[in-house]
């Protein structure tokens, strides 16, 4: 049996942070370490306790979601992170992404995507919500045809 994986969860919504621990506890290789209720907070106990994936939110009520995943990426590199957030816009996913989140949920999905999004993240992949692979798709093809050429090089 493998160690399991540690998660510090940051959400400003106790009930969210106490559901999500509820329903990563079922989940034999995950472990909560820690939550935090805003960005700070969420900073200081990450780089105390070093966990393997941070789950946060991107609207916290002192610093987002996005400002804060490069400041926990830059200080551990090896920390995965994955967004669970209310917004589904692209350029919400997008600016995830580029920050260095590795997943990104949206939290009216099925308890399953986000249980999928932890295993997926922590075996270093990327994760994107199912639901929202369409927006994704249609974003790539707005690439003018000269950029989506395909060769042989």
């Amino acid at each position: 049996m493998g160690t399991k994986k540690t998660i510090l969860i940051i959400d400003d919504h106790p009930l969210f942070r106490e559901g999500l621990k509820s329903l990563i506890a079922r989940n034999p290789g995950f472990e909560v370490v820690g939550e935090a209720g805003n960005g700070r907070k969420g900073l200081r106990m990450a780089r105390e306790l070093k966990p393997d994936l941070v789950v946060m939110d991107i609207s916290l009520p002192d610093k987002s979601g996005i400002d804060l995943t490069p400041d926990i990426r830059s200080h551990l590199s090896e920390t995965r992170v994955l967004i669970v957030s209310m917004h589904s816009k692209i350029d919400y996913i997008t600016e995830a992404f580029r920050a260095g989140a590795s997943g990104y949920v949206v939290k009216d999905s099925a308890a399953d995507r986000l249980i999928q999004g932890l295993k997926a993240v922590s075996r270093g992949e990327y994760y994107l919500d199912s639901s929202l692979s369409h927006k994704v798709v249609k974003k790539l093809m707005e690439f003018p045809e000269k950029e989506a050429k395909i060769t042989d090089a």
